[in-house]
């Protein structure tokens, strides 16, 4: 992944070398991620929240602190600030996550699991403060994702009915339907407050063809608490048929696009085999690209663990 696309309000964090996670309000935090100097003895989550602490402007230094600014700034108008304390809100409670994964911790798990969620959903409140309606559905409709990845979890159920309440509210309101003239951003939340994106363009001079653009990644820390991530992409040139778009993939097509315009009906060349990779892009509902595999993933030419498979959400925001 060359150029990963800015997203709005994720911390910017240093994934491997050339690999950039964007984050247009917290850009301070980016020093953040330094070796740790640490005893031996210091969790992986230990020594990861330690790089997140070390920058020089850290705005805050628990998840609760973090939350509770970022209430009271976005209340008092401070729209900036806000941001940069949302994002270290969902950056530390990560964090706790992997701390809780690391403990076996069923407990601190579902708390975290609550806490990241919530990120989110102030992540919401923030976009929808800046008018930027899509961009707040889609930071709560990721933060109600999780609740169906975990429909037992009560903490976490508190926070996705926030997210839900919120949602209702602004559901019919400005929406976005299909693909508008000037092109589309869509973005599909991985982990570590990493997300993958696909941009969507109209191509001059070729009625119903659009470029598609996708930048995927599979974030991980390592022992020494440092952040890496193995990445991915595709271009191509893209036709949609009653909603779907269809690209075979082949990881010895050079850098130009894939020309991918003409009707695939058929998948049984692709379905169940693993010498074949096509990837299916689905405008399933307004503001929602589904991207499935059929075939391998491991064909798709992508890195480690790498997939482009996810619901993604527009976003209009910068």
């Amino acid at each position: 992944m060359a150029n990963f696309l800015p997203l709005p309000m994720n911390v910017k964090t240093v994934f491997a070398a050339a690999v950039v996670v964007a984050c247009g309000a917290c850009a301070a935090l980016a020093s953040g991620f330094v070796a740790a100097q640490t005893p031996r003895g210091d969790s992986r989550a230990d020594l990861y929240r330690r790089n997140l602490l070390s920058g020089k402007d850290v705005p805050c230094r628990t998840n609760a602190s973090c939350a509770a600014l970022g209430v009271v700034a976005l209340d008092a108008g401070r729209i900036k600030e806000a941001q940069t304390l949302v994002a270290m809100e969902g950056a530390l409670a990560e964090a706790t996550a992997m701390q809780a994964d690391e403990e076996n911790s069923p407990k601190a798990s579902s708390s975290a699991r609550a806490r990241i969620a919530m990120a989110y959903v102030h992540q919401g409140d923030v976009q929808l403060r800046l008018g930027e309606l899509p961009d707040a559905r889609a930071s709560y409709r990721t933060a109600v994702s999780r609740g169906d990845d975990y429909p037992g979890d009560a903490l976490l159920g508190r926070a996705v009915a926030a997210a839900r309440e919120r949602l209702e509210a602004i559901a019919g309101k400005a929406v976005v339907h299909g693909v508008p003239p000037e092109g589309a951003r869509f973005i599909h939340y991985v982990t570590f407050d990493a997300w993958n994106s696909i941009a969507l363009k109209p191509v001059k001079g070729r009625h119903g063809v659009y470029r598609i653009d996708g930048d995927f990644m599979h974030p991980s820390v390592g022992e020494d608490g440092r952040p890496s991530a193995s990445t991915g992409n595709l271009s191509a040139y893209v036709r949609f048929y009653d909603g779907v778009a269809r690209v075979p993939v082949s990881d010895t097509g050079g850098d130009a696009p894939l020309e991918a315009t003409a009707k695939i009906a058929n998948l049984a060349p692709y379905d169940k085999r693993d010498d074949k990779c096509l990837l299916e892009f689905r405008l399933s509902a307004p503001e929602t690209l589904d991207v499935l595999t059929h075939g391998s993933v491991l064909e798709c030419g992508f890195g480690v663990n790498v997939s482009a498979d996810g619901r993604y959400y527009l976003v209009t925001g910068s």
